[in-house]
Order: C-alpha cells, then sequence, then structure tokens
C-alpha cells in the first residue's frame, strides 16, 4: 500500500506543469553581405514594458504570470550585434551615431480551457537611431496564435514566441529604410 501511494505521489508530480523557467532567446543568422560597410554605431537593447512578465496563463478568471529566465533586452542585443556584424557594421560602444531598440510589447498569453488552450503572441519593437544629421524611428511587430489539446506545454509557448520574434528581428533587418541613419 504505501509503495502504490509513493508511485501515486510521483506520478502526480510528474504530470503537473510547475516549470518556472521561460526562456525566450531569439537568434538571427544573417548573411554575410556589405549593406552596412562603413557603418559604426552603439547599440543598445531596452526593456520598455510595463512589467517584466512575458507569459500570462489564464485560467478562468485566475492569472498567472512569468518572467522570461534569461535577460531578454542583452539577448537581443547580442543577436543584434551579430546580424549588424555580418553585414559589415563596427558595433562600438563610443560612436556619435546609436542605435536603440525598444521593447515595447513581446509576450505570450495564454487562455487554459478544459481540454485545450489557446495562445496569443505579440511582438513589437522599435528601432530609434540618431546622430548629428537627425534621427530616425520605426516600429516593428508580429502577432501569432495557436492552440492545442489540454494544458499549455511551456516549451511549446516559448518556440513559438521565439519564432515569432525572430520574424520581426528579420523584418528589422531586412528593412533597407534605416541604413542611411546608421552610416552617419
Amino acid at each position: 500500500m504505501r509503495y502504490l501511494l509513493v508511485a501515486l505521489c510521483l506520478g502526480l508530480t510528474a504530470c503537473s506543469n510547475t516549470t518556472s523557467s521561460f526562456i525566450v532567446s531569439p537568434q538571427v543568422f544573417w548573411h554575410q553581405s556589405n549593406e552596412l560597410k562603413g557603418a559604426e554605431f552603439s547599440l543598445q537593447v531596452i526593456d520598455q514594458r510595463n512589467s517584466d512578465q512575458t507569459l500570462f496563463l489564464r485560467d478562468g478568471a485566475k492569472v498567472n504570470s512569468r518572467p522570461t529566465s534569461n535577460n531578454l533586452a542583452e539577448t537581443l542585443e547580442i543577436s543584434l550585434t551579430n546580424a549588424f556584424q555580418a553585414q559589415g557594421a563596427q558595433v562600438v560602444s563610443s560612436s556619435p551615431t546609436s542605435i536603440t531598440v525598444q521593447i515595447l510589447r513581446l509576450n505570450a498569453d495564454a487562455d487554459q480551457r478544459t481540454v485545450e488552450h489557446l495562445v496569443k503572441n505579440d511582438v513589437e519593437l522599435k528601432l530609434i537611431i540618431e546622430n548629428s544629421a537627425g534621427s530616425f524611428d520605426k516600429a516593428y511587430a508580429g502577432k501569432s496564435s495557436y492552440s492545442g489539446p489540454f494544458k499549455l506545454d511551456t516549451a511549446v509557448a516559448e518556440g513559438k514566441l521565439r519564432v515569432l520574434t525572430e520574424q520581426v528581428l528579420a523584418e528589422l533587418l531586412k528593412d533597407q529604410s534605416w541604413h542611411s541613419y546608421a552610416k552617419g
């Protein structure tokens, strides 16, 4: 009887979804090019969201939220630095030209239902370039949604939000309207 009770407790523990970490780590692997050759700028990514909460779990009237376990701004800054350098830019700490990327929205909102879940992802980044010639700013955004059976798998939610973030970053990188401002 004791072994049955222990096995039941272990089974329930394994089935519960109590993962406390939520990692969003987008990677942008950009092709080598000379599109930004001659551009030298400083880069900073700032999280401007009202809250650091990224995953919202709604179950009826109850709402739980979680921040990302990793430093989201730092992760995006590393990815963007690598992509800009692949395009020929020099990212330096002190430059008369500065690029700031603001994280305005980056979240997954999951509605848990009895036999399914529905998740809506929302990402918005704002690019701001300032130099002696003036300034430039433009927002890049994306939304996605998906549903699945039973309870939300946080690993799937992480992956879907990461993919959407990568798509928004790719849109920013493909857009050539800001290149002349980055070159000073």
